[in-house]
């Protein structure tokens, strides 16, 4: 599963018949117009990742399948060495793409820690298309451990 696919949270584990459990201060939710809205500390816990934010959106169509999750302030997601950082994210269902936002506190940021070494992708925004696991990355600062080479960073970033 992508790191960015993370934001999927609770509506699409439930789509697929996983569990995950969301926390949050606030919950609303409204079946008939496929709205769920969390805010206040949410915490999404996953046996595959890990999601934090001051807020989230969940969007549903009529048959209440996963259409778009927002997820606003603050957004961390984690998932075993791979770590992303925005003030938004926002997770497509079709095309299966995640958008990663900067915020005033600086770029977006996914990092990958993995064998011994940081691999940092820093963007004004950065997107995941999570089935090809392709990044487009606007005003792109990669970094990577010295005599990795960019090459070292091929298939590690979408995972």
């Amino acid at each position: 599963m992508s790191l960015i696919s993370a934001l999927v949270l609770a509506a699409a584990a439930a789509t697929v018949g996983k569990t995950a459990k969301i926390t949050s201060s606030t919950t609303y939710y409204d079946r008939k117009e496929g709205f769920a809205y969390f805010s206040g500390g949410v915490s999404v816990d996953d046996a595959e990742y890990q999601l934090h934010a001051d807020r989230a959106y969940v969007f549903m169509d009529g048959t209440n399948e996963l259409r778009r999750i927002v997820a606003l302030g603050n957004v961390a997601m984690t998932n075993g060495t791979k770590r992303a950082y925005g003030e938004k994210a926002t997770y497509y269902r079709d095309p299966g793409m995640v958008v990663l936002h900067s915020g005033e506190r600086g770029a977006a940021e996914v990092q990958d820690v993995a064998d011994g070494g940081a691999r940092i992708v820093r963007g004004k925004k950065i997107k995941f298309w999570t089935a090809s696991e392709q990044v487009e990355v606007v005003e792109a600062e990669i970094t990577a451990p010295s005599g990795s080479g960019l090459g070292a960073l091929k298939g590690k970033l979408g995972r």
